[in-house]
C-alpha cells in the first residue's frame, strides 16, 4: 500500500486543532514526514503541524489491505493478528502509553480522533532531541537503561502487566511464521549464483539447522517475566531528548511478551539497517545489555545476567537468523536493490555484507542458547 500511504489527504478540523494547540489556530502548515519510507500498512502517513509557534505530529492509522514488499508488515483486521491495524491507537486512546512506568516514555498523546472504520489519527506532541544516526553509543546505553527501568517494574509486579485484548501476544512467533517464506531458498542452489551473496552462502546449512530447532529456540523465548514491549526499538524510532529523557516513537507493535524481547532491536538492528553499519555486534551487545540488567535491577527486578543473556539470544535468533534466507530476492529485484542504495546511501553489494554479519551473530546466539 505504499502508493497510497503517500497520497492520505490531511484536512484537520478546526476544533480539533483548537484541542491540541489550546486556543484558535490563525494559520498552520502541514509537512509529511518521510513519505518515501512508509511501507508499513497500517500507517497511513506521519505528519508535523506547525500553527503559531507551536508544533504537534499527527500520524494517520488505517487499515491497509495490500501486502507489503517483503510480506512482513500487512496489517490485520483482528485483535490477535500480530500487525492489527489499530494497535497504536488503542494504546494512545487507552492511555497506556501515556503512563508507562520507569524511565522510558512514549510521546505525550494530545488527542485521538476516529473518523470510519478503517481510518483514525493519533495526535503527539513532536518529541525533540537526538534520533537515528546522531544517537551516541552512550546515547543507547541510556535508552537500554531506561528500557530495563520500564521492563523492571513490571516483571517484578511493582505494576501489573495490562490485559488489554487488543495488546499484541505471541507476536515473536508470528514473526517467525512469517519468515517460514525465507527458508526454502536456502536449499536451492541457483539462487545463490550472485556474487554478493558470498557473505551469506557459508551461513545457508546453520540456519536451515537452528530453523529445524525454532521450537526449543521459541520455549527459551517463552521463559521470561512479562512486560510490554514495543517490538521496533531500532534507532529510527528512539530519542534522547535535551533533558535526557529515552522516548520511543511508532507503537504499532505494542504487545505484552517476555522481558529482552526489545533488546534486539538495539543492537542487532542498529547494524542490519546500516545505522552503525561497521559497529561490532559483541562490543554493542555487551554494553547494551550491562545498562539494561541496571535497569532492571533498578526498576525492581533483580535479574541474573546469564538469565538475561540467554533469553536475548534466543530472541535474536528468532528475529533475524532466518532473514538471510530472504537476500537473493532482493538482489533479483532491482527496485529493491535501488531503494536501499537510496535508503542508506551506500553499495548494495556493502549493505549485503553488513547485514550478513548480522545473520551470522544471530545464527551464533541461536546455537549458545541452545547450548550448542
Amino acid at each position: 500500500m505504499l502508493g497510497d500511504n503517500r497520497r492520505v489527504p490531511l484536512a484537520p478540523d478546526p476544533a480539533d486543532l483548537r484541542a491540541v494547540f489550546g486556543g484558535a489556530v490563525s494559520s498552520y502548515e502541514i509537512e509529511p514526514i518521510d513519505p518515501h519510507l512508509r511501507i508499513h500498512s497500517v500507517t497511513g502517513g506521519v505528519y508535523r503541524v506547525r500553527a503559531d509557534g507551536q508544533s504537534c505530529i499527527i500520524k494517520v492509522v488505517q487499515h491497509g489491505v495490500d501486502e507489503t514488499p517483503d510480506g512482513l508488515w500487512q496489517s490485520g483486521a483482528t485483535e490477535a493478528h500480530r500487525n492489527y491495524w489499530k494497535r497504536e491507537w488503542l494504546a494512545f486512546d487507552s492511555g497506556l502509553l501515556n503512563a508507562l512506568p520507569g524511565k522510558l516514555r512514549a510521546p505525550r498523546a494530545l488527542l485521538t480522533t476516529e473518523y470510519d472504520d478503517s481510518c483514525c489519527w493519533i495526535w503527539m506532541e513532536d518529541v525533540l532531541g537526538r534520533t537515528g544516526s546522531a544517537l551516541s553509543l552512550n546515547d543507547l546505553d541510556a535508552i537500554a537503561f531506561a528500557l530495563g527501568t520500564t521492563h523492571g517494574a513490571y516483571a517484578s509486579g511493582v505494576v501489573e502487566v495490562p490485559a488489554d485484548p487488543w495488546l499484541s501476544r505471541n507476536w515473536l512467533r508470528g514473526w517467525v511464521d512469517a519468515c517460514s517464506s525465507f527458508i526454502e531458498p536456502l536449499s536451492a542452489d541457483d539462487r545463490w549464483t550472485d556474487p554478493r551473496l558470498e557473505p551469506l552462502r557459508p551461513l545457508r546449512e546453520r540456519i536451515a539447522s537452528l530453523w529445524a530447532q525454532r521450537e526449543s529456540l521459541l520455549e527459551i523465548a517463552d521463559e521470561p517475566p512479562l512486560a510490554i514491549a514495543h517490538w521496533d526499538l531500532w534507532p529510527a524510532n528512539l530519542y534522547v531528548t535535551n533533558d535526557g529523557e529515552a522516548v520511543a516513537i511508532d507503537w504499532s507493535q505494542v504487545g505484552v511478551s517476555g522481558i529482552t524481547h526489545d533488546l534486539d532491536q538495539i543492537t542487532l538492528d542498529t547494524v542490519w539497517m546500516q545505522v552503525r553499519p561497521d559497529e561490532s555486534l559483541e562490543e554493542l551487545e555487551e554494553r547494551i545489555l550491562r545498562s539494561y540488567v541496571a535497569g532492571l535491577r533498578d526498576g525492581g527486578y533483580a535479574a541474573r545476567p546469564q538469565d538475561i543473556r540467554r533469553w536475548y539470544a534466543a530472541a535474536a535468533a528468532l528475529r533475524y537468523a532466518w532473514l538471510g534466507g530472504g537476500q537473493p530476492d532482493v538482489l533479483a529485484d532491482e527496485n529493491a536493490v535501488h531503494f536501499q542504495q537510496q535508503r542508506w546511501g551506500r553499495d548494495i553489494g556493502a549493505i549485503v555484507a553488513t547485514k550478513a554479519r548480522v545473520v551470522e551473530r544471530a545464527v551464533h546466539l541461536g546455537e549458545s542458547a541452545l547450548g550448542r
